[in-house]
C-alpha cells in the first residue's frame, strides 16, 4: 500500500470526522472541521492511500507566557485498518518539519494517561515525558462576570481545536485568573476553559470546584525540542 501525506484540506472535512469519531467515541462535527481548515489557523495534516483518507494529524500554535512558540499535536488518528503501519510516526515527522517552518521550539502532546498506544507512539519517536502527571480540569464557558483588574501571573492562551473553541489558563491559578478567562470565553463566545493541576495541588484543585470545574482525566505532557531551541 502506497501512503502520501499532505496538508488537510476543507474537502477531507468529513473523512477526518470519521475517524475522529471512531478513535475517540466521541461526536466531531465535519462542518466545523470545514470552517476551521479554510481559516488556515490549524496545521492539520492527513495520510491517504488511492481509496482515501487514512489518518490524520491536527497541530496548531500556542505562545507561552515567557513567548515560547509551541506547535501543540492536539489530535492524532488512524483507522483501525491501517494501523501498524508506521503511519503515526510519519505524520509526528511531518508535525516536526511543520514546527521548524513556524519557528516553534517545540513540538508537544497532552496525552492521557491510559492510551498506551499514543504514550509508546511519541516515546518511540524521541518525546520526553513530564516528570509529573496532571488532571485536566474543564467547564463550558457560559455568561461571566467582568474581568478582574489584577490577575497577575495567569496566562490565558486561545486554542482552536477540532472539537472545540476555548481558553486554557496558564501560570499562576487564583481566583482573579479564572474570573478573567471565564470572562474571556463569555465575550469571545467560546465554548470551554481547561487547565492542568499537578495532582498533588488540593489547594488549586478545590479552587476549580469552587468554579464549576469538572475532571476528565489524568495526562502527560510529552515534548520534542527542536535542536534550534
Amino acid at each position: 500500500m502506497s501512503v502520501s501525506i499532505r496538508r488537510s484540506s476543507a474537502s477531507d472535512a468529513s473523512a477526518i470526522a470519521a475517524i475522529a469519531e471512531k478513535t475517540f467515541g466521541e461526536p466531531f462535527y465535519g462542518d466545523r472541521i470545514d470552517r476551521l481548515l479554510k481559516s488556515g489557523r490549524n496545521y492539520s495534516l492527513v495520510a491517504l492511500d488511492a481509496q482515501g483518507i487514512l489518518a490524520f494529524a491536527d497541530n496548531f500554535i500556542t505562545v507561552s507566557e515567557t513567548g515560547t512558540r509551541r506547535l501543540e499535536l492536539d489530535l492524532l488518528a488512524v483507522e483501525p485498518k491501517a494501523r501498524g503501519m508506521g503511519i503515526g510516526r510519519r505524520l509526528i515527522a511531518e508535525s516536526l518539519l511543520l514546527a521548524r517552518e513556524l519557528d516553534a521550539r517545540l513540538l508537544r502532546a497532552l496525552v492521557r494517561s491510559e492510551n498506551d498506544a499514543m504514550r509508546r507512539l511519541c516515546d518511540s519517536c524521541g518525546f520526553a515525558m513530564s516528570e509529573q502527571s496532571y488532571d485536566l480540569y474543564v467547564r463550558s464557558a457560559g455568561p461571566g462576570s467582568q474581568a478582574p483588574l489584577d490577575a497577575k501571573g495567569t496566562h490565558l492562551v486561545p486554542v482552536e481545536t477540532l472539537a472545540y473553541s476555548g481558553i486554557w489558563i496558564e501560570g499562576c491559578l487564583t481566583r482573579a485568573g479564572i474570573l478573567r478567562a471565564l470572562s474571556h470565553a463569555a465575550t469571545q463566545q467560546l465554548q470551554r476553559v481547561g487547565v492542568l493541576v499537578a495532582q498533588t495541588d488540593r489547594v488549586s484543585v478545590q479552587l476549580l470546584a469552587d468554579y464549576g470545574f469538572q475532571r476528565l482525566g489524568t495526562y502527560d505532557w510529552w515534548t520534542l525540542k527542536l535542536k534550534n531551541g
